[in-house]
């Protein structure tokens, strides 16, 4: 049919239809004015819908009418029907055949729109497939682009099919499963039996070695790897019984071996933590077993006690009747004391005669004095050694846990400080530790400190006291005495620091540096013009210890060129009697050297007559303690009147110590003692002030 632009036909094939839809076509026929654009319209007629395609009538670019053309479904055949799931889409979306199924499908049509307006003309976007996913369904769909009609072809997959498929697949795959598991689980059964059994077999053969049965023999007669297997279990066992029958035998040899290790260490333990002589713990072993009783209180610190106990003049017993007498003392003396024990004491011999005690849990010191009291109390009875008998005493110290400290170590040195305090106090006793006891230590390590550098540091020096006759009245010599005075303690008394030149060893220099510088100072006087007088130097036990003294004077008299006669030598009665013979036996070499000798202190020790006899000396001294009470008691003014007496009778010069009032000095002038020693004349003198002394006697004689 031809419309013009009115919407008026021109001409037609088939009238009656298209007049039908012409308000239709003469709507589109007004808006295709001025446009070249295809346009497409579904018709619905009684007998079949069709398709009406509208293209404009353009003349010199004039649209001048429509020329619109019909086609029904028939045109299409299968190409665009229900039965084939198949039809045409126009451009707006439309379904052109059928006409209603596109409604069924919108997202589609979308898609496929979209598409044909993307379409660029490559031949490869023509074609291709669009899939619809519903909740439980997919649809599949294909298409073609028909750009010059801009209409696109659908087809809808049929899937019924996949659909009979997918209900068939899983039961197929159920019943194949199932004949699979059948036919495996035979098939796995006669496996099993030809490979499983010689492994069962190596199990159990294995589990019976695993229990120590190692005579088990696999019989697997196989050329496999079973059979291989099997032959190497029995080589395996094989070299396993060898080995194990010969560990046995090892293991039975290290059990003996053990065994006497055992024993061996035992036996050193013993001995490492026992005093071979008396059986008893030594030190180490007290020092262990203290500091675990100290240290393992649970919280609950309970008071121990740490005692020191040490045999006063036990040297003596060595000495005097030999080491084998000493070993027999410590054996009577550690069994006497072991029965005073109580449960969890301990008690050790730490060396010579010391031995110690930890008295466990002390309930009050009251109890603590009268333990300490009855170890004491051991030396009140005499010990028989063989066919000697012996009397001891005992000086003990006392140190409290943990009021005395808190280890072992610190005990030990507190309880021996006490000791020693209880030995300076008279011996045969017993003292508790105090601070005031450390304190006096530590005094005597400064003054031990200060006396090893006191001779290079000029802080030892000697002062003279002069010795005058009484009946003339002149100075005929000084006893030369030794003074300390130190930078850091000032002037320490020889009362306080000769014990300890002792104690330390250091006497031995001291009283050779004394002796050297004496004689020295004697032999400038000399050299001086002084008449020449006698200058008395002390010695102590240790310088007599041996015969190193006899060199040393020798030594010092040649250095020095000072006449020996004017060189004495004071020793004091205690001094003598330690060694008497070996003593006498310096004193005769001293004496042959042609030096003096004085014994000092007369009437302090043993005070015995009779080696008088025996001695070779010079000089008698009495001690300052007779002096003091000659004039107020008779006894006293007997003894010192005998003892000039006697000594003037072998020929022997007596001095009196320590004159201090002139009562004192008549008695002795009265006694006829030959020199005066004290304060009464003078104290002692420096060498410069002895020299001023000197000078204005020599005035007076000349005089």
């Amino acid at each position: 049919s031809l419309f013009d632009m009115d919407g008026t036909i021109v001409a037609s094939s088939e009238k009656a239809s298209i007049v039908t839809q012409y308000q239709e076509i003469a709507a589109l026929a007004s808006e295709l004015t001025g446009s070249c654009v295809e346009s497409q319209l579904s018709l619905t007629t009684e007998s079949a819908p069709k398709i009406c395609i509208l293209t404009p009538v353009v003349v010199k670019s004039i649209t001048i009418g429509v020329l619109a053309v019909s086609i029904d479904q028939s045109y299409f055949g299968s190409f665009a029907s229900d039965d084939t799931h198949t039809f045409i889409i126009d451009s707006s979306g439309y379904s052109l055949f059928p006409s209603q199924t596109g409604q069924e499908y919108p997202d589609i049509i979308s898609s496929s729109l979209v598409r044909l307006r993307q379409y660029t003309g490559d031949s490869k976007e023509l074609t291709g497939t669009i899939l619809q996913k519903d909740t439980l369904t997919y649809s599949l769909f294909g298409y073609r682009l028909l750009p010059e009609y801009n209409w696109v072809y659908l087809v809808q997959q049929d899937n019924s099919l996949f659909s009979s498929l997918i209900t068939v697949i899983p039961l197929l795959s159920i019943v194949v499963g199932i004949l699979f598991f059948i036919v495996s689980a035979i098939w796995s059964s006669i496996l099993t039996k030809k490979y499983t059994n010689p492994i069962y077999e190596l199990k159990d053969n294995m589990e019976q070695a695993c229990q120590n049965r190692l005579d088990v023999h696999c019989n697997i007669e196989s050329n496999n790897e079973f059979g291989e297997l099997s032959s190497m279990f029995n080589r395996m066992i094989t070299i396993i019984h060898t080995n194990y029958t010969e560990a046995i035998h090892a293991k039975n040899k290290l059990e003996e071996k053990q065994y006497e290790l055992e024993e061996t260490n035992n036996t050193l333990e013993k001995i490492a933590y026992t005093d071979c002589l008396t059986g008893l713990a030594n030190r180490a072993a007290f020092l262990r077993d203290a500091t675990n009783l100290l240290h393992n209180h649970d919280g609950n610190i309970a008071r121990h006690a740490i005692i020191f106990l040490d045999l006063d003049n036990f040297k003596n017993v060595n000495d005097t009747l030999g080491h084998d007498y000493g070993d027999l003392l410590l054996q009577q003396v550690s069994s006497k004391l072991s029965s005073f024990m109580g449960e969890g004491d301990i008690f050790a011999r730490t060396g010579g005669d010391e031995f110690l005690v930890l008295r466990n849990k002390v309930e009050s010191t009251t109890e603590l004095d009268q333990f300490a009291s009855t170890l004491v109390s051991i030396a009140n009875h005499p010990f028989v050694l063989d066919d000697e008998t012996v009397q001891i005493s005992m000086s003990i110290g006392v140190a409290l846990f943990p009021q005395n400290g808190l280890t072992v170590t610190e005990l030990i040195k507190n309880a021996d400080i006490a000791m020693y305090s209880a030995k300076t106090s008279g011996k045969n006793n017993y003292m508790f530790f105090n601070s005031s006891m450390e304190d006096e230590v530590n005094r005597k390590n400064e003054i031990a400190d200060i006396l090893r550098d006191a001779i290079a540091n000029n802080e030892l020096y000697l002062v003279y006291q002069p010795q005058t006759n009484i009946r003339e009245g002149g100075v005929i010599g000084s006893e030369a005495l030794m003074r300390l005075r130190s930078s850091y303690l000032g002037y320490i008394s020889p009362a306080e620091f000769i014990p300890v030149a002792e104690e330390c060893g250091l006497i031995d220099t001291l009283g050779n540096w004394a002796l050297e510088e004496a004689c020295r100072f004697n032999k400038s006087l000399i050299d001086q013009g002084f008449t020449p007088r006698t200058v008395s130097v002390n010695v102590s036990s240790v310088q007599l210890k041996g015969n190193k003294i006899l060199p040393t004077i020798r030594r010092i008299l040649s250095e020095t060129q000072m006449p020996p006669e004017y060189l004495e030598i004071e020793l004091t009665e205690s001094v003598l009697m330690h060694s008497i013979d070996h003593n006498l036996y310096l004193m005769n070499e001293i004496k042959k050297m042609g030096v003096h000798i004085a014994l000092d202190d007369f009437g302090t020790g043993y005070s015995s007559f009779n080696y008088l006899t025996s001695m070779p000396i010079n000089t008698l001294k009495i001690d300052k303690s007779f002096i003091d009470g000659i004039c107020v008691q008779e006894k006293d003014r007997y003894i010192a009147e005998t003892i000039i007496s006697l000594a003037h009778k072998m020929n022997i010069a007596v001095v009196a110590e320590g004159v201090e009032e002139q009562e004192q000095l008549d008695i002795l002038q009265h006694s006829d003692c030959d020199i005066i020693q004290g304060y009464i004349f003078s104290k002692p003198l420096t060498d410069k002030e002895y020299i001023e002394l000197l000078a204005g006697n020599s005035d007076e004689e000349e005089e």
